[in-house]
Formats: C-alpha cells, structure tokens, sequence
C-alpha cells in the first residue's frame, strides 16, 4: 500500500515528505493499520473527507509554513488516490508565521468574558491543565474526577501525542465553569463516564474543527480589538500554563510531566506519585487564576 504511494513520486524528498505527514496524519486519528483504515473507508464506516479536512484544519492551526502544510496535506491526499478513495480539496487560509507571545491575564481576562459558555470552559481547561487542544477533543466526561481537590484529568493514552497515558489538574475557576457546562447538558441529554466532554450545540460530539474555530474565534475577537492579530491565538496556552508554572518555583520535571513532555514519560520520571503532583500543582494554583 505504501509502495503504491512511491510510485505516485519519483523525488526521494517528496517522498520522505509524504511519508512523515502519513506518520503524523495517523498518529492524530490514532490509527495503527493503514489497510484496516482504508478497509473502513471503503465499507463506509468512517467518511474519509471528514478525517482529511479535520487534518487538513489541525495543519493550518500550528506554527508550520504553508508551504508545508500543502505538502502534507498533498501526502495525505496522495495516499487516498493510491488507494482508490479520491478526497475533496480543502479551501483554507494558513496566516503566515509569527513570533509566539504569551498572552497576559488581562488579555485572557478580556477573552473570557466576551466568549461563549463552552468557549469558556475549553480556554480554562486549556490554561490550567497545558492539555493538548487535541487531548482536550478526546475527552470524556469520566476521564475528568471533579470531586477531586483540584480535579483530576487523565488523559488516556491512545490520545495523548506520546501514546502514555498520564494525569494532570484543572483550576476551582475551571472546575466551576465545568460543572456550569455539565449541569445545562444535563437538562437535554443522559451523561455517562463515556459521553463526550465537549458537544455541538445540537448534542452531536464536537469535531476537532469545530473546537478550532471555536478557540480561534474566541481570540480573534480580542486580538483584533488590541491590535494583536497574530499574536493572541489559542495554541499558546499550553506554554502560558508551564511559564506560570516555573514562574510559581514548580520544578521542570513536574511541569513537563504535567503537560506530557515524551522525556519525562521515561520510567525514571514515572516514580512522581498522583500526590506528589497534585502537591506542586496546588503551591502553584494561585498563578493560573485569570
């Protein structure tokens, strides 16, 4: 199958390139047997354009050249077609680089009041977990133990980037915005532990596009309003909590292992008990409170 994909190029470095954006494409949909992927697609389990666009979307979100994110997609694409499955192109503007600038609690202050319930909820999450956006996606509501102090998350490992599983906390202002967003669910539909922490408006499990533009919406808002287009996004939420984190006197090897750093899933790392974490997290809480 992947043969197939090398007769489509005869560049050795195009080839190299569609080879990594397969490897990344199928780490993020978690799948480990490409033939059982396009087996699904074919027997119309899985719709192949929605896995391509969502891909295509996460792409256009991270700090990577456009020019790359064409040829990723492109690998992808290349993949389908060598298998008989042809995937519709996916129209998207990738704002070029920019210097990464954390924003300030003013500046999250400012998001979070003109944002949504659900907008709200998923920027707390973010900054006071330094979850991944797409670990946030694949959350259940029984990975998340809010009668905990703080609350516990764990992030199973089939959807964390490392493949480890592992736990981290979330914020009292986080948890009271989750339990806010539980208890309005909860007038409309059943919860279970496997339900989907994060739903469409009409109770559908959110895709991952649907949560970028939620995010990215939210701070676009501000960002244009303080003149900081570029500089406001989402994705830097994840640094801001570990720089908050440092900042408090946490010790990098318990932030790192808190946000998931592949070095510090090692097995020497792994002897930090839940308590020990959760120790250090609340020395450190005051500093994520927006």
């Amino acid at each position: 199958m992947l043969g197939e994909l090398k007769l489509l190029t005869r560049s050795k470095n195009t080839e190299l390139t569609y080879l990594k954006s397969l490897k990344s494409f199928f780490n993020q949909i978690g799948v480990s047997d490409p033939d059982a992927l396009i087996e699904k697609i074919k027997n119309k389990e899985i719709d192949a354009n929605e896995i391509y666009k969502q891909y295509v979307v996460s792409l256009a979100s991270r700090n990577i050249a456009p020019k790359s994110v064409a040829a990723w997609a492109a690998g992808v694409k290349k993949f389908f077609s060598a298998n008989g499955i042809e995937v519709k192109p996916i129209p998207i503007k990738v704002y070029p680089l920019h210097e990464d600038t954390l924003p300030t609690k003013e500046d999250l202050k400012k998001v979070l009041e003109s944002s949504s319930l659900k907008a709200r909820l998923c920027i707390l999450i973010l900054l006071s977990s330094g979850l991944r956006v797409g670990e946030l996606h694949q959350l259940k509501v029984g990975d998340i133990e809010l009668d905990r102090d703080p609350p516990v998350i764990r992030v199973r490992g089939i959807s964390a980037k490392e493949r480890k599983s592992r736990i981290t906390f979330i914020s009292p202002q986080a948890k009271e915005v989750l339990k806010e967003y539980l208890e309005k669910r909860k007038l409309s539909e059943k919860l279970t532990p496997d339900s989907p922490l994060l739903v469409t408006d009409d109770g559908e499990p959110m895709s991952y596009q649907n949560l970028q533009y939620i995010l990215n919406n939210a701070f676009k808002k501000v960002a244009k309003k303080v003149g900081k287009r570029y500089s406001l996004h989402p994705h830097s939420l994840r640094k801001w909590f570990k720089t908050q984190l440092i900042s408090a006197g946490t010790p990098g090897p318990i932030v790192d292992r808190l946000v998931g750093h592949s070095r510090y899933l090692a097995r020497e790392y792994e002897l930090y008990t839940e308590e020990q974490l959760r120790e250090w997290y609340i020395k450190s809480m005051d500093v994520l409170r927006i």
